[in-house]
C-alpha cells in the first residue's frame, strides 16, 4: 500500500518520542528511577498521539483536509505501539513478566485495570484498520471505531489516578479531550470554513500525493 506524504510525516512525527526515549537512555539522562521514566515517557507519547488523532477529523472538517483521514490511521497506530511498549516495560521491566506479581498488583490497583481495557479496546481497531477487514465490516466498522472515544477516557483516567498528585498533564490531556468530544457534537460539527485559504488548499493537495 503506498504512503501519502501526509503519512510519512506522520510517521516520522511519531518515531520523535521513541527516538528521544533512545537518547535519553544511551546518554544517561534517564531518571533516577529510569523504569518509571520509560514507563511514563511511553504513556505520555501513546495518549498525546491518541488526541492528535482525535483531532484530525474537527480540523478535516473545519479547513476541508481530506489529507488529514489517512494521517489519521497512522496516528492511531501509532498511539497502540506506544501503549503496547507502556505495557511491556510495566510487564516486563517492572515485574519480570510474573503472571502472578502482575495480577497481584491489578488486583490492588485500579488503575492497572483501567489501562489495561484501554489497551484491550486498541487492539480490534488496530487489526481492523486493515482496508480488507474494513470493507468486510461495513459500515460496522465505523461503529467499532467509536471504541476509541471510551478507551480514551479510559486511558485518561489511567493517567490521572497514576500520576500520584502531579496531575497538571493529566488535566490538561482530559481538558483537551472534552474539547474535541465538544467538536463532534451538533452544531459545532457542523461549523465549517466555505472557502480555505490557498495555501491550505496547495498543503492538502501535497499531502495526499
Amino acid at each position: 500500500m503506498k504512503l501519502t506524504r501526509g503519512q510519512i510525516i506522520a510517521f516520522i512525527f511519531c518515531l520523535i518520542p521513541l527516538l528521544a526515549t533512545i537518547t535519553s537512555w544511551g546518554f544517561g539522562k534517564l531518571s533516577a528511577n529510569p523504569i518509571q521514566d520509560l514507563t511514563l515517557r511511553s504513556g505520555q507519547a501513546a495518549i498525546r498521539i491518541l488526541l492528535i488523532s482525535l483531532a484530525c477529523t474537527p480540523l478535516k472538517n473545519l479547513f476541508h483536509l481530506n489529507s488529514l483521514i489517512p494521517v489519521q490511521k497512522v496516528l492511531g497506530l501509532a498511539a497502540f505501539f506506544y501503549a503496547v511498549l507502556h505495557f511491556l516495560i510495566f510487564t516486563g521491566l517492572d515485574y519480570e513478566f510474573n503472571p502472578l506479581w502482575i495480577m497481584a498488583e491489578l488486583a490492588q490497583k485500579p488503575f492497572l485495570r483501567l489501562g489495561l481495557i484501554a489497551l484491550l479496546l486498541m487492539l480490534p481497531l488496530a487489526v481492523t484498520s486493515l482496508r480488507k477487514l474494513q470493507a468486510r465490516l461495513g459500515s460496522r466498522w465505523n461503529q467499532l471505531h467509536r471504541l476509541v472515544y471510551v478507551l480514551t477516557a479510559l486511558a485518561l483516567a489511567h493517567s490521572y489516578l497514576a500520576a500520584k498528585g502531579d496531575v497538571l498533564i493529566p488535566l490538561i490531556s482530559t481538558f483537551v479531550f472534552l474539547i474535541l468530544m465538544l467538536l463532534r457534537i451538533p452544531p459545532l460539527s457542523k461549523i465549517s470554513i466555505s472557502s480555505s485559504p490557498g495555501c491550505l488548499k496547495k498543503i492538502d493537495r501535497y499531502l495526499l500525493q
